[in-house]
């Protein structure tokens, strides 16, 4: 192969959605005290890249998501937009395709495992999940007790109407069906991550944008397995970074404790 044949050379990823190339994302957040809102817009490249959706919560509170079923008219779609704590993870393979995950956690499920305080999308992700030691992980029930107690007392307490918000992108040449394929799969991430998801008062949903810069072998169903395993990995990990990178806050229906601030920054 001569110096001209060689392929280019990858940038290093960032963990992020962004490492799919011309994917950009922005976020704004709603000033003021007791604000506890905010806006991510995921926007895809020039021309605008492959879309499809996949809504399995029983609460959808989505907008214009019948636009991307695979019998109707759209097929590319500008921008996506999200509202919650967000967290971001990507992963590059071998066949040189990205794949990456976007995700807005505002869950009705929990996250972290009663039993032990590990954040139930450790499990799996290749790495041994972080054990909290015994005593912390008990001092952080106890205290998780007491704040239920406070809003029961101040008459909150109402089961939480909350959803997740995804979005899964890639830089594979991915037809319609494919796309609508990857946003299914990646709901395993998730299911992964929030214990229990789906449910009435869910809104889950995760949207898939893939902007066509990689060719995928065709007829080669190993190939776009691939892709699809990715989704599902990278969307469970992007929820435990957004878990991790959440601050405690107080807001009209009591104070909200985060994983940092229960189990210590040691655990980031």
């Amino acid at each position: 192969m001569t110096r001209e044949d060689k392929a280019p050379e990858l940038p290093p990823l960032l963990d992020a959605l962004t490492d799919v190339a011309g994917i950009r994302v922005g976020h704004a957040e709603v000033a003021g005290a007791g604000a506890l809102s905010g806006t991510t817009v995921v926007l895809a490249p020039e021309g605008g890249a492959v879309a499809a959706v996949d809504v399995r919560g029983g609460g959808p509170g989505t907008r214009e998501t019948d636009a991307l079923d695979p019998r109707n008219l759209v097929q590319r779609v500008d921008a996506v937009v999200l509202k919650g704590g967000i967290g971001t993870a990507s992963v590059r393979l071998a066949s040189g395709v990205t794949v990456a995950a976007v995700v807005a956690v505002n869950a009705a499920g929990s996250v972290v495992d009663p039993r032990t305080g590990v954040l139930f999308g450790e499990y799996g992700a290749g790495e041994p999940p972080v054990h909290p030691p015994a005593g912390v992980h008990a001092a952080a029930e106890r205290r998780l007790a007491q704040e239920r107690e406070a809003m029961e007392a101040a008459g909150g307490g109402v089961p939480p109407f909350n959803t997740t918000i995804a979005v899964v992108a890639t830089d594979a040449d991915l037809p319609r069906a494919q796309a609508q394929k990857l946003a299914g799969t990646a709901h395993d991430g998730l299911a992964r991550a929030v214990r229990p998801v789906h449910m009435l008062t869910d809104g889950d949903t995760v949207f898939t944008l893939a902007t066509g810069q990689v060719p995928v072998e065709p007829g080669n169903p190993v190939a776009v397995n691939e892709i699809l395993a990715a989704g599902a990995d990278v969307l469970a990990r992007a929820v435990v970074k957004a878990v991790r990178a959440a601050r405690s806050a107080e807001g009209p229906g009591g104070t909200f404790l985060s994983y940092t601030e229960l189990y210590g920054a040691r655990m980031r």
